[in-house]
């Protein structure tokens, strides 16, 4: 069954600043949605989530929350499959942990109040004995001018130094209170800063409205992009001794950081880039004398004002601070009884926090989705602390309704894409690789591997000696018709026998049939390269120079068994009339007289040896240097 999807529009503003929003339908029926598949390309990806409601007849409001505050809101899609027809749908932000963040802050404020209380307490205590203490040092005259006897003396100084001492433990004990309460209180006081920075984790949520002929269950499909995401490719080959095939896997670092976690969900990798425009392009008038580009044109977002949620909550140095006023020109509202405020702001403009009997601030609303923005008021400085910095939100709310496109028979859509009357029949080549299971990608931006697939090679295996660059014999092998496997470029890890070789590259720009990766050196395979000769000489008159350069490759087989070996050298090529190159000898190579390159294929047996004679002359008029 195909479901119909509705795209969200982008429309202006229109009568909307004076009042602040409902961030969901109160009276809305929750639809929880679950990620279902998701497909990642090389930056961005499309989110696809899946939700089920129950719907009654007739006009339903229905929330779908929890969705990542980082999605283009534009790319907004909505499928509707069970009968229901879609009517609107609009999109707001809400603080779903605002309950938490309430009853954290409560019980920490209480706690601090009663700290704060014990404090003062103990340090009136304290101040009481220091009192004490004093009149106990003043008493030294209790005796009067007859004194005391040495009896009478002695038990007086046995009193007033049980009181002293009992007077320096209490005060010890109560410093140790007031010092373990102060310890309690600053870790209160941290704990209620790590709520505001980090408990206010802003959410998408879409409000719909559905219309049911009847009652009954009614399933959702929604789709949206998010930028913070990408994949990039990569291969591991894998050659063993007794299979003759390679074995090619095709893997992915998939990496995204989009506020929500990707669990247990179908992974698909696309090499298209969504942000990138296809239309194509027009030519304007060129005309002359020119006075700038002919092709400006303005956009249907030029000249619209766009507008950011801006929240958070405003506090001083110990508690949340209720009735806190927040402004944006005509624009206000006031904080809640745990400072929490929130209020749309036109993008760029200026907002301000005032609280009687403390120093006002403000600060600049961001291009975002919404705005984190809480505020710490005091005595003699306030200051605004941005908990979202990355800016990438894009733009909260550019519209108060969603136009849809709503066609009533779903009879004329599929006519309409199954029509062939005049309509090219072309292919857009559009690589998508289905990743095989479920796949849990978290979004801490890591790189997570995943296996996009396996495939069994049909591949030939030679050894490649190139004596004029190295003295290693190279393992290539070669997979015919590599074309059809629709590969991509990629770095390879090369594994013989399961023990790492090293890296090479697949290069998918290539316009071979055969591609080559290069495994590995062997080291049973000697190849040797001499100057045996070089002879310099001139003609009778003088007037031309001879050079002649003669080689000698020798190649070895120390293997036990027989080898295919491939051995390429040069000589020179002249793009100069003057210049005169001649080819002596060369072995039996196949010789390209265009690239001046020398190729032999040689079957080696075990222990054999085989040597190869390189030789070639040049002739100008000028002294030149010859390799």
């Amino acid at each position: 069954m195909k479901i119909r999807y509705i795209k969200i529009r982008h429309i202006v503003l229109v009568g909307m600043l004076a009042s602040n929003f409902a961030v969901c339908a109160e009276n809305a029926v929750k639809a929880e949605s679950k990620i279902k598949s998701v497909v990642v390309y090389p930056n961005g990806a499309m989110v696809s989530r899946t939700a089920k409601v129950n719907l009654k007849a007739g006009t339903n409001s229905v929330k779908v929350p929890l969705l990542t505050p980082l999605l283009q809101q534009r790319s907004v899609q909505v499928g509707v499959q069970g009968g229901a027809t879609l009517e609107s749908v609009k999109y707001d932000v809400e603080v779903p942990n605002r309950d938490q963040i309430t009853s954290g802050v409560q019980i920490l404020t209480k706690r601090a109040t009663l700290l704060r209380d014990s404090i003062e307490i103990l340090k009136s205590k304290i101040a009481v004995l220091d009192r004490e203490k004093e009149l106990l040092r003043k008493s030294d005259n209790i005796g009067g001018k007859q004194g005391f006897t040495a009896q009478t003396l002695q038990g007086v100084t046995s009193y007033l130094r049980k009181d002293l001492n009992e007077i320096v433990s209490l005060q010890y004990a109560y410093q140790r209170l007031v010092d373990k309460y102060q310890k309690e209180l600053t870790l209160n006081e941290q704990q209620v800063n790590l709520f505001y920075d980090k408990q206010i984790e802003p959410k998408s949520c879409l409000n719909l409205s559905l219309n049911a002929p009847a009652g009954g269950t009614c399933q959702l499909e929604i789709q949206y992009l998010v930028d913070d995401a990408s994949w990039m490719p990569f291969y591991e080959a894998r050659i063993l001794k007794r299979d003759t095939n390679l074995h090619l896997i095709q893997k992915a670092f998939v990496s995204q950081g989009s506020k929500e976690k990707w669990t247990d969900v179908n992974v698909k990798l696309s090499q298209n880039d969504p942000n990138i425009s296809n239309e194509k392009p027009e030519l304007q008038r060129y005309s002359l004398p020119f006075y700038g580009s002919a092709g400006n044109h303005t956009t249907n977002d030029e000249g619209r004002q766009k507008y950011v949620k801006v929240l958070g909550i405003v506090s001083d140095a110990k508690t949340p601070l209720k009735g806190a006023l927040v402004t944006c020109g005509d624009l206000k509202t006031e904080t809640d009884a745990n400072g929490y405020y929130e209020l749309l702001v036109p993008v760029g403009e200026k907002v301000n926090y005032s609280y009687f009997g403390y120093y006002p601030t403000h600060t600049r609303s961001k291009n975002a989705n919404v705005d984190v923005k809480n505020v710490r008021l005091g005595e003699s400085d306030s200051k605004v602390q941005e908990t979202r910095k990355s800016g990438a939100y894009s733009n909260y709310l550019v519209q108060n309704r969603l136009s849809v496109n709503n066609f009533s028979d779903l009879n004329y859509i599929n006519s309409v894409s199954s029509s062939t009357s005049d309509v090219p029949q072309m292919v857009v080549r559009n690589v998508v690789s289905d990743v095989p299971g479920k796949y849990t990608v978290p979004d801490d931006g890591a790189d997570h591997e995943v296996v996009v697939k396996d495939m069994a090679l049909n591949a030939d295996y030679n050894y490649y000696a190139v004596p004029k660059l190295s003295k290693d014999v190279y393992l290539v092998a070669t997979v015919p018709n590599w074309k059809k496997l629709d590969l991509i470029d990629g770095s390879v890890k090369l594994f013989l026998n399961n023990i790492y070789m090293g890296e090479s590259f697949i290069n998918a720009q290539q316009t071979e049939d055969t591609l080559k990766l290069s495994v590995g050196k062997d080291k049973d395979l000697v190849v040797d390269r001499k100057d045996l000769k070089t002879y310099h000489s001139k003609n009778l008159t003088k007037t031309t120079n001879k050079v002649q350069r003669d080689w000698l490759i020798t190649v070895k087989n120390n293997k036990t068994a027989p080898v295919k070996i491939t051995v390429e050298d040069q000589f020179p090529v002249s793009t100069d009339s003057d210049i005169k190159v001649e080819l002596l000898e060369s072995s039996g190579a196949i010789v390209d007289e265009v690239e001046g390159k020398l190729t032999w294929k040689l079957n080696l047996k075990p222990g054999e040896k085989r040597e190869l004679k390189l030789s070639y002359s040049v002739k100008s008029k000028r002294s030149i240097s010859v390799e």
